[in-house]
């Protein structure tokens, strides 16, 4: 479930280290290159709520709260009578999140989060470990985090007070394996900086490179401590050609957070486009001793041993990346694919449903569906 992006090889991170003031920062920025934002950015707005969301709130989540009270009034509310389906295509505001009814992990947080506020009830922002995802698009590839939210304190640690109390946790995830999550708590101002910077990589995907810039700016003001933001601003310098700038964002990134995966990559991919070689191979020595085998690796092999005919190789390269990532549904229609070949209708159905269960995007969603029924028409026939 994708909450909050870090990009690699051509894009986002998280990072917890100490925090820099805004004003040691300003140094990483270089408006001048940038044409000026048509639109205002900014997080200010991200949890306002507009008149539809009002209304619901005065008569559909009022009368939860009478027969539950506030804190699961508004949770089951929104489990029982919104339902806001998962999308990863963008992340939303709260407005945005109500008026579509779908969103990734982070727009479900910024939308509970936002009528929360409203109704006076503390809400706790928490980061998931264990739950991140890999994905590629437009020769950018994606590590997305997990973000929740805790209606009201968190109980005391220790799983007794928990049993006594268990948290009131929003996600997409069923409740017991949320709460089993380890997590940590964040504040309210990285849920805004992870917003403008997904916003920021989005916008990137989508080619505008110089609107990009602003997002990740407004991410790094908004809270100088989320260390993804100077990631994604490392990136979109090196898109617009500005490598100096770039090198310069990654470097501070890379100094708070040093074992970022994530920001050493790009560093590896910037030296060699500037024919660095010995100071990018220093770093994939560095790199190989975090992660031997980057995401993708196993996949991009079973690619190739597809183009050559060899399925079995491929199914045991798929399988070998679904380990890693066993949420992606690319790897999974790949590996269907596979099957199909050998022969193996069952097992061939089997990975397009998971495809089809984890696919992030509608137009995916689409195609898998489509290819599903072809599927069970020839399983029958």
């Amino acid at each position: 479930m994708k909450a909050f992006i870090f990009l690699v090889a051509g894009a986002a991170l998280v990072g917890c280290a100490s925090a820099p003031s805004a004003g040691n920062v300003n140094s990483l920025f270089a408006d001048a290159r940038f044409t000026a934002p048509s639109e205002p950015v900014s997080g200010g707005d991200i949890f306002a709520l507009d008149g539809p969301m009002r209304s619901y709130l005065t008569h559909q989540i009022a009368g939860y709260v009478r027969n539950h009270g506030p804190r699961r009034g508004l949770l089951y509310a929104l489990r029982d009578d919104f339902r806001i389906e998962y999308d990863a295509d963008r992340t939303r505001n709260a407005e945005q999140a109500f008026a579509s009814r779908s969103g990734n992990c982070l727009s479900l947080a910024i939308m509970t989060g936002a009528f929360a506020k409203q109704m006076g009830i503390p809400v706790t922002y928490r980061e998931v470990y264990g739950f991140d995802s890999w994905s590629r698009s437009d020769g950018l590839t994606f590590h997305s985090g997990h973000v929740n939210l805790v209606l009201g304190p968190l109980p005391p640690d220790g799983w007794e007070h928990i049993r006594a109390n268990p948290p009131l946790i929003v996600d997409f995830l069923p409740p017991q394996e949320a709460a089993a999550m380890t997590a940590r708590e964040i504040p309210e101002q990285m849920i805004v900086a992870m917003y403008l910077n997904n916003r920021a990589a989005e916008i990137m995907a989508g080619g505008d490179v110089d609107r990009a810039y602003w997002w990740a700016r407004a991410a790094i003001r908004a809270d100088p401590s989320f260390l993804g933001a100077y990631n994604t601003l490392g990136v979109i310098y090196a898109r617009h050609g500005d490598l100096s700038e770039a090198e310069q964002a990654l470097r501070y990134a890379l100094t708070r957070e040093p074992e970022s995966v994530d920001v050493l990559s790009n560093l590896i991919q910037l030296f060699e486009a500037e024919s660095r070689t010995a100071e990018a191979q220093v770093l994939k020595k560095r790199l190989a001793g975090i992660e031997p085998y980057p995401p993708f690796y196993f996949f991009d092999r079973g690619k190739a041993a597809m183009a050559k005919g060899d399925y079995r190789s491929a199914v045991e390269l798929f399988r070998k990346e679904l380990a890693r990532l066993p949420y992606n549904d690319e790897v999974h229609f790949a590996l269907a694919v596979a099957e199909l070949r050998l022969g193996n209708l069952g097992g061939a159905r089997g990975q397009l449903e998971l495809a089809l269960d984890n696919s992030t995007s509608g137009q995916r969603h689409a195609i898998y569906a489509a290819k599903l029924e072809h599927l069970k028409a020839l399983s029958v026939n």
